[in-house]
C-alpha cells in the first residue's frame, strides 16, 4: 500500500526504547520503487522534546539528557524548504535544501531504515550526518555527538558505529561520483506556491506500529 500524494506523513525519530525522540510533518510527493519523496515548507508543524521547563535536549551532553524529565513540544519547521528522499531499506535518507534563491545543497541523514504504517515513516536516527555543497564537496556533521553515544546502552555499539559510519562512505562515493541522487536530480525543485505548511494529523504520537496498515 503506497501513501497518496498530497498527503500529510509523519517522519519520527523512534528511539531503541520506542520513545519517540522527534516528529516532522510533511507533504508526499512521490512513493514508488525508488523511495518515499516528501517536501517539507518552512512552519510545518514539528514536535521537539524539550526539558520540562522548556530547554530543547538536542545539543545536550548525553549525561544530562538522560538525568532529566523531557517532553515532546509543539513547534515549527523553521528551516528552508526541504525535499527529503528516503529509499527503501537504505539506512540514511537524502535531503534538499532550498531557499528563495535555490538550491542550497544536501544532507545526507544516517539512520535506520525507515519502517513503514499508515501514518508515515519511523526510524532511529543515527547522529552522524553529512553535508554537501552544490559542487559536491562534503564534509562529516555531529561527529562528537555520534562518538559520546557509542556503547551507550539507548545507542550503538563499536561494531554498529562502524556500520553506520561505512554507510556514510557510500553515500560519499555517490556523491564524488555525481551518481543518483547527486546527479542534479531535484535540484531545480519549486513547491507549488499554493501548498500549505503541513500540519500534525491526530494520530501523531501512536506508538511505533512497525508496518504500514498496523
Amino acid at each position: 500500500m503506497a501513501f497518496e500524494i498530497g498527503q500529510t506523513i509523519l517522519r519520527r525519530n523512534v528511539h531503541r526504547n520506542r520513545r519517540i525522540g522527534a516528529v516532522e510533518t510533511a507533504r508526499m510527493l512521490s512513493d514508488d520503487e525508488r523511495g518515499v519523496l516528501t517536501w517539507m515548507a518552512p512552519g510545518s508543524q514539528v514536535m521537539r522534546r524539550c526539558t520540562l521547563a522548556g530547554e530543547p535536549t538536542r545539543k545536550m551532553p548525553l549525561s544530562l539528557r538522560t538525568a532529566v524529565a523531557t517532553m515532546l513540544v509543539p513547534d515549527v519547521w523553521r528551516d528552508t524548504g526541504v525535499l527529503i528522499f528516503t529509499p527503501p531499506d537504505a539506512g540514511h535518507s537524502v535531503w534538499w535544501f532550498f531557499d528563495e534563491t535555490g538550491f542550497l545543497g544536501w544532507y545526507v541523514n544516517l539512520e535506520a531504515p525507515a519502517r513503514r504504517w499508515f501514518g508515515g515513516l519511523d526510524t532511529t536516527d543515527h547522529a552522524l550526518d553529512i553535508w554537501v555543497e552544490p559542487d559536491r564537496t562534503w564534509a562529516w556533521k555531529d561527529e562528537d555527538e555520534f562518538n559520546e553515544r557509542i556503547d551507550h546502552p539507548l545507542y550503538w555499539t563499536a561494531e554498529e558505529a562502524a556500520a553506520i559510519r561505512a554507510e556514510g562512505e557510500r553515500a560519499i562515493a555517490l556523491v564524488e561520483a555525481g551518481r543518483h541522487p547527486f546527479d542534479g536530480w531535484l535540484t531545480d525543485f519549486r513547491p507549488d506556491p499554493q501548498w500549505e505548511p503541513s500540519r500534525l494529523p491526530p494520530h501523531w504520537d501512536l506508538p511505533d506500529c512497525g508496518s504500514i496498515g498496523a
